[in-house]
This record gives C-alpha cells, structure tokens and sequence, in this order.
C-alpha cells in the first residue's frame, strides 16, 4: 500500500504598516514593543481555515493555471487543508501534497489581503491587507505545532522585554532567519533549508 505524503507549513500572517517607515527611535521602553504588537496583530474571525484553503487554491490557479490546480489534486479534491488557525496569534498550518508544497509556498508569498469583518455594520466585504510568510515546512504535523509554540514564545518574550526589542529585532521577525543561516552574513539570500527541516533538504524535491 502506498503512503501519500504531504507537507506541513507553518505561516505566520503579518500586518506592516510601511507608512510608518522609517520611524524615530523610541524615547521610552514602554513604547518600544509597540511595532511588534502591530506587526504581529490578530487575524479578524471572518478569515476561517476553509476560506484560507479556498483563497490557496485561488492564488494557485491565478499564478499557474490549470496545471497547478492539478498538481494540487484537482479542484475538488482538497489536496490543500488547512489544519490549524489562531486568528488571536495570526498563526496557520497547512496541509499540501509533498509534491507540490513550492506551488503552495508561492501562492502564499503572493496573498497580498485576507477577509476582514465590517465593524461599522455596513454589510461590506472588506479585506486587511497582509504579508503571509512561511516559517518552517515540516513532514509531520508535530514538528509544525513544536516550532509555532517556540515562535510564539519568543515573541511573547521580544515584547515583554521592552527596550530589548529594538528595530533590528522588529525587521528581523518580519523577514526571518537572519540570525540563524545568512548566505554572506549581510542579511540578503536566506536559503530555503532555513526554514525546512533536515530530513526534507535532501529529498530529491
């Protein structure tokens, strides 16, 4: 019997504001967690795991076509799941075939806005524009979940320490891994195996 394999990415759903870019350094400490806690700002209720599957699925078919739709299964076939969402951490997980997860990863760097609630009551469709950036790919669901609790530990941390979290360390969770596997060490070329696992850079894919 034949074991279908998927992948697992972990993506964080980030909020920069770019109009407020380059900014004053902050006089006090008390202020200086406040960029992080809107970069890293809850997710509206009305963005559900379905709608985000949905919005994959149509990202993917928008950069490539029908071929793509197949890769991923067919158009019915839900071969994108996702299998968890915290709109309170802007954290998901989502479930793809092994074979196409890049297809995927694109798709995600490409979704620019994600559903927002109308709080005036207007009965509108809204959107929140957003920067979606994967963290990890994993082969199993666990090693997933174990890396977003260290994440969001971690943030809870930048924005505990007050003048600890500085603008290096605000740009740093925006582009991730600068810290960890820099090509050159200036900041610019961080590798795909930064964000996979081990067992996963030499798969052949």
């Amino acid at each position: 019997m034949v074991r279908i394999k998927h992948r697992y990415l972990l993506l964080d759903i980030l909020y920069p504001d770019p109009t407020t870019w380059p900014r004053p350094k902050p006089a006090s400490a008390s202020s200086s967690s406040t960029p992080q806690l809107q970069i890293h700002a809850p997710t509206s209720d009305a963005l559900t795991p379905s709608l985000l599957a949905k919005l994959v699925r149509e990202q993917v078919a928008e950069l490539f076509g029908d071929w793509g739709v197949g890769r991923l299964g067919g158009a019915g076939a839900g071969g994108v799941s996702v299998k968890y969402l915290s709109p309170a951490t802007s954290t998901a997980i989502i479930r793809c075939p092994r074979a196409s997860f890049r297809l995927v990863w694109m798709a995600l760097t490409c979704l620019e806005a994600v559903p927002e609630i109308d709080k005036a009551g207007g009965g509108r469709n809204l959107t929140r524009r957003c920067v979606v950036r994967v963290v990890r790919v994993s082969g199993t669901m666990r090693k997933a979940e174990e890396e977003a609790i260290r994440r969001a530990r971690r943030e809870i941390l930048k924005v505990r320490g007050g003048a600890a979290a500085d603008d290096d360390g605000i740009l740093e969770g925006l582009v991730g891994g600068f810290a960890e596997g820099v090509s050159g060490g200036n900041g610019v070329g961080v590798e795909v195996d930064d964000v996979m696992d081990e067992d996963l850079s030499d798969d052949g894919m």
